[in-house]
């Protein structure tokens, strides 16, 4: 069965093209959860629209869909990113 550290592992994976960063390190997962025949993955996007987020988001549910833990859900939170540091001024 797969577990959420197997989903976190495979979304680590996914480097987002702007960033350069995978998707967990730039706090872009918030929730994941797995039960019998589904993954399911709450994200924030960094801009509305981001052709480069489109990219990540298609990795993202390959890597997903390899792990073979059932229907892959991607959910979109309307939610403002923000990344999970501060720049210095």
């Amino acid at each position: 069965m797969v577990t959420e550290a197997d989903v976190r592992a495979a979304l680590d994976e996914v480097i987002h093209p702007s960033f350069g960063m995978s998707l967990i390190a730039l706090g872009m997962v918030r929730a994941v959860r797995v039960s019998a025949g589904k993954i399911e993955v709450d994200l924030v996007m960094n801009c509305p629209g981001c052709p480069a987020g489109e990219v990540a988001l298609a990795q993202a549910h390959q890597n997903l869909s390899a792990l073979n833990g059932g229907d892959v859900w991607l959910n979109l939170l309307p939610h403002a990113w923000t990344p999970p540091w501060e720049q210095p001024i």
